[in-house]
């Protein structure tokens, strides 16, 4: 018999680590969660493990590598889709196949593949509930609102690649809107990154400085090594100077004693959705 509640346990835990960068202690979490769960048949198990699938393919996205990423979201959507009970209640269920469509958007997104990560958003968006005001509730906000923030998301940086910058930057402030209240402080952070991203293309480069400048700030507070990476990355773009060049050396020397670019190989550039 699994241990569903236990294994899901253990995968918050999993997501808490690596918003901190540290995945290598965040992969054994995911591995005791799989043990955890084993082969069981039950639905919620098995949406439990597309969940896990999805978050070892999201920490391989955040080091750029969007190609390898796309086998672990595969994986997820494979079993999500088998794990679906098709019912409204079905929260996890939903979730597990939220995040596995909005991965494979963002795999496709950052291989250039523009057409085929809007097709998936498409098919994600009848998976999401965004209007659920569920967010102080935990089972609520992981289930519904987390996923809905996430599609907006990467449809915000799908129509800053496409150029359309005022699509953009509606999706920023509806994802802002949807991040307002929520219980995770990396979502809050890392949707005003989205923002200041939108800000920038819509070319306001010192109010996306200065808010990439927050960004790194609030990062720093809540100990999300990744995210003060990634916006150090978006000023030394913005605002480039030694400074800059320095902040971003140094965090990425840290995130990679913590394990996050496996192999030690990466190229550069933030992509995390």
């Amino acid at each position: 018999m699994s241990d569903t509640a236990g294994a899901r346990d253990l995968w918050v835990r999993a997501v808490a680590l690596g918003m901190r960068g540290a995945v290598a202690r965040g992969q054994t979490c995911l591995n005791a969660a799989q043990e955890a769960v084993g082969r069981s048949e039950d639905a919620a198990d098995r949406a439990l493990l597309s969940l896990l699938s999805s978050t070892r393919a999201s920490w391989l996205r955040q080091s750029g590598r969007h190609r390898l990423a796309l086998v672990p979201d595969g994986r997820a959507a494979l079993l999500a889709a088998v794990s679906s009970t098709g019912r409204d209640d079905d929260g996890w269920g939903r979730a597990a196949m939220g995040d596995a469509l909005i991965g494979l958007a963002a795999d496709n997104l950052g291989l250039g593949r523009f057409d085929a990560s809007s097709r998936l958003l498409d098919r994600a968006r009848t998976t999401v509930a965004g209007d659920r005001r569920g967010g102080l509730v935990p089972n609520e906000w992981i289930v519904d609102r987390r996923v809905a923030l996430r599609w907006h998301w990467v449809s915000a940086e799908n129509a800053l690649y496409r150029g359309e910058v005022q699509a953009g930057r509606r999706w920023a402030r509806e994802a802002e809107r949807l991040a307002r209240d929520c219980p995770s402080a990396h979502h809050r952070i890392k949707t005003r990154l989205i923002a200041a991203a939108a800000t920038a293309a819509g070319g306001d480069i010192d109010e996306a400085a200065a808010e990439a400048g927050a960004v790194i700030i609030a990062a720093d507070a809540a100990g999300l090594l990744p995210l003060r990476w990634a916006g150090s990355q978006m000023l030394a773009a913005l605002d480039p100077s030694p400074a800059a060049t320095r902040r971003v050396d140094e965090s990425t020397a840290a995130l990679a004693a913590l394990g996050f670019f496996p192999g030690g190989d990466f190229n550069g550039r933030w992509a995390g959705r």
